[in-house]
């Protein structure tokens, strides 16, 4: 019997109808309903009968045209039947994210923080197959952190080397990481240094925390005199220590190489604490005191990091180049260090100027 609309409608049980359109093509009634079905051959020659679906759910058009997509994939030499196989057992986001912990992070110092952003930001799509997140999915996740920018600006970041590593995985097909083309946030740099009276009383407030917490105090002392990230003061050990250079090995720092100069003042810190076979300081993170000691010093709003900007904002103070002092800082790029460049500016008109006025009074105008 031919297969159609009207021809359906009337079949009985038993009945396989054939469509003379589509090839291939069939519909099947039994005693429960009425269902379409697609026979073909792969070009290997494997032998395929997927059910498309039920009448009337499905029209005898939408059928049509699902077989006619199906056969078109076959004449590409490729298997529609497989690639269903594939997505029905294709990894969940929260696998992925499993995956992205167990065989990535590990070996980025971001790691652990990319790791709880994705879990915590990416939830609500944590069932969803890989494959099946979209542009629009990411575009408002990304939207719905706007309050946060540059929360909202890591998180994609973050999620972007996530879908990347599922096309390299062969978790998604080549070029459709769902993150690109989302449009970051504008971002406000931030530019802050300790003053000189911040600076001194944070000397005072670490004074005061030094019986208490020697470990944490000289830490932080550290960052102060060094303009070293804490990571690395936090994995430094007594072996790397070569004089008053500490130097790190390719594993801790962001550039191979890297050498942290100890002025006479770091080492006299370092003096005053025990020789350990562990790390110097025996801390990961100072954060504890340091809370204490900024609130102390009356700068609740300086970070850790800040320290760094600050070691940063003194060596212009003291005349080096920016050049100079990207090699103290261990930065990779120039551009890194150029953030600093109109310090090196506000300091050379300041020198101008007092030339000028020397140059005046000589003048006597």
């Amino acid at each position: 019997m031919d297969l159609s609309s009207a021809s359906l409608v009337s079949a009985s049980p038993g009945a396989i109808l054939r469509d003379k359109t589509v090839p291939g093509l069939h519909a099947r009634v039994t005693a429960t309903g009425k269902k379409f079905y697609l026979y073909f051959r792969t070009r290997g020659g494997v032998e395929r009968r997927p059910k498309l679906g039920d009448f009337p759910v499905m029209t005898l058009a939408q059928a049509r045209q699902i077989a006619k997509d199906m056969l078109l994939e076959v004449a590409k030499g490729n298997d529609p039947m497989a690639v269903r196989a594939a997505a029905r057992v294709a990894p969940t986001v929260a696998e992925l994210i499993d995956r992205y912990e167990r065989d990535y992070a590990p070996r980025r110092k971001s790691g652990p923080a990319a790791v709880k952003l994705l879990r915590k930001h990416l939830a609500k799509l944590a069932g969803e197959k890989v494959v099946d997140v979209t542009h629009a999915d990411m575009d408002g996740l990304h939207a719905a952190l706007k309050k946060s920018p540059v929360l909202a600006n890591r998180v994609i970041a973050y999620a972007s080397k996530l879908f990347s590593l599922a096309e390299r995985w062969e978790f998604r097909p080549k070029g459709t990481n769902p993150c690109h083309g989302v449009e970051r946030f504008p971002e406000k740099k931030r530019k802050r240094y300790m003053s000189v009276d911040e600076a001194r009383a944070v000397a005072a407030a670490l004074t005061d925390e030094s019986s208490r917490n020697p470990a944490s105090v000289a830490f932080i002392m550290l960052l102060i005199l060094t303009g070293a990230r804490k990571g690395e003061i936090a994995a430094a050990r007594w072996e790397w220590l070569d004089g008053n250079v500490m130097r790190l090995p390719d594993s801790v720092t962001k550039t191979p190489d890297r050498d942290v100069y100890l002025p006479p003042s770091a080492m006299a810190v370092l003096a005053r604490l025990p020789r350990t076979t562990g790390t110097i300081t025996g801390l990961l993170d100072p954060k504890k005191v340091w809370e204490k000691v900024r609130v102390a010093a009356g700068c609740p709003d300086l970070r850790m990091h800040d320290l760094r900007h600050s070691f940063a904002s003194a060596a212009v103070s003291a005349g080096l180049s920016l050049t100079q002092i990207g090699e103290l800082l261990g930065h990779s790029s120039t551009q890194t260090t150029k953030r600093y460049a109109h310090l090196v500016e506000d300091a050379a008109k300041a020198a101008a100027a007092l030339t000028a006025e020397t140059i005046q009074a000589r003048l006597g105008v």
